[in-house]
C-alpha cells in the first residue's frame, strides 16, 4: 500500500514542500537567468539599477517577464502540483481544483473582494502611517522603491497589447500560482497542524504577505490573504479563490491603466478623499464584508473532518 505525504506529520510536510519549492526555484533561476541574459543582453544586476527603468527597454521588459514566468512555474505552480501528486491519490482534489459546493460561491467570492476593497485600501493608508525608526524606515523604503520601480516600469506602457500582457503576467500568474502555493498547500498544512481552520487561514495569510517583502503593503495584503483563505475554505473550491485573486490584481492594473497619474506618486492610494469620508467608506466596507462572510459560512458544507478524513493513518506527532 502506497503511503502518501498527507499522512505524515504536518511539520514534515511543511519542510518537504518548502524545500521542494525553493530548491526547484533556485535551480530554475540559476539556469533561467543565464538564458534570459543571453537572449536580452540584460544582467540580473540591471534590475537593481534604478537608471535601467528610466527609459523604455524592450530587453529589460522581456527579462522581467521571463523571471515572473520562472517564479510562476518553478516556485509556485510545479512544486504545488508535484507535492499534491505525492500527497494524495487525487491530486486535483487535494488542491481543491473542483467546482464549489454551490454555484453561488462564484458570485460570493467576487462580491467579497469587491465589498472589502475600500476597507483593504484604508488599511493600506494606515499601514503607511505606522511610525518606525529612521534607519528601519530608510531600509523599508528602499525595498518599496525597488519593487515600485519594477511595477511602474511594467505598467507605464498604455497600449492595449501591453495591458493584456500585464493582466496575464501580473494578475493571472499571481492568481493561479500564489493560490496553489499558499491556499492549496500551505493553508492545508497549517489547518492540519493546528486543527483549526481560522488559525491556519491567518497563519497562511501572514506568510503570504510577508513573502512579498513590502512592509508598507503588509497589512492590506495580510487581509487579502485572510479573505482568499476564507473564500477557499467556505466554497471548497480553489477556482473561486483564484478568480477572486485575479479580480483583485486586475482591478489595480486597470485603475492604474486609466489613471496613469498614480504611477507618478508611489505612495498614492487608489481610494482617495477626506479622512472622514475614507473612514466612513472603510466602516461600510467592513460591515458588508462581515455580512458576506457570515453568509458564505452559513451556506458552506466544508468541515475539518471531511477534508482531513484520510490524513490520519497515524497520529500527528507535532500538531498543536
Amino acid at each position: 500500500m502506497q503511503t502518501y505525504l498527507k499522512t505524515r506529520p504536518a511539520w514534515i510536510q511543511l519542510l518537504l514542500f518548502l524545500g521542494l519549492a525553493f530548491g526547484l526555484f533556485t535551480i530554475a533561476v540559476m539556469i533561467g537567468s543565464a538564458l534570459l541574459s543571453k537572449m536580452t543582453g540584460i544582467s540580473m544586476f540591471a534590475i537593481q539599477d534604478s537608471k535601467s527603468f528610466e527609459q523604455t527597454n524592450p530587453g529589460l521588459m522581456t527579462y522581467m517577464r521571463g523571471m515572473i514566468l520562472l517564479q510562476f512555474l518553478f516556485l509556485f505552480t510545479i512544486p504545488s502540483l508535484l507535492f499534491a501528486y505525492f500527497s494524495d491519490p487525487k491530486p486535483g482534489e487535494y488542491l481543491g481544483l473542483k467546482a464549489p459546493h454551490h454555484s453561488l460561491y462564484w458570485i460570493l467570492g467576487l462580491l467579497l473582494i469587491i465589498v472589502a476593497y475600500p476597507f483593504v485600501e484604508y488599511i493600506g493608508y494606515l499601514n503607511h502611517k505606522i511610525p518606525v525608526g529612521e534607519s528601519t524606515e530608510r531600509w523599508m523604503k528602499s525595498m518599496e522603491e525597488e519593487a515600485g520601480r519594477q511595477i511602474r516600469f511594467m505598467l507605464r506602457d498604455r497600449s492595449v497589447g501591453e495591458l493584456i500582457k500585464n493582466l496575464v503576467f501580473i494578475a493571472l500568474f499571481a492568481g493561479v500560482g500564489e493560490e496553489l502555493f499558499f491556499r492549496g498547500v500551505i493553508q492545508r498544512i497549517f489547518i492540519r497542524m493546528t486543527q483549526n481552520p481560522w488559525v491556519g487561514i491567518v497563519l497562511t495569510a501572514a506568510i503570504f504577505s510577508g513573502m512579498h517583502f513590502q512592509f508598507y503593503g503588509f497589512f492590506p495584503r495580510f487581509l487579502l490573504g485572510i479573505l482568499l483563505g476564507a473564500i477557499y475554505w467556505y466554497s471548497g473550491s480553489m477556482w473561486t479563490a483564484i478568480l477572486a485573486h485575479f479580480l483583485y490584481d486586475a482591478v489595480i492594473i486597470l485603475v492604474v491603466y486609466f489613471n496613469p497619474q498614480l504611477l507618478a506618486n508611489p505612495e498614492a492610494t487608489i481610494i482617495q478623499g477626506q479622512t472622514v469620508q475614507l473612514l466612513a467608506g472603510a466602516a461600510v466596507s467592513l460591515l458588508l464584508t462581515i455580512v458576506v462572510m457570515r453568509y458564505m459560512k452559513k451556506r458552506s458544507r466544508t468541515s475539518y473532518q471531511e477534508v482531513y478524513r484520510d490524513d490520519f493513518s497515524k497520529p500527528d506527532q507535532f500538531s498543536f
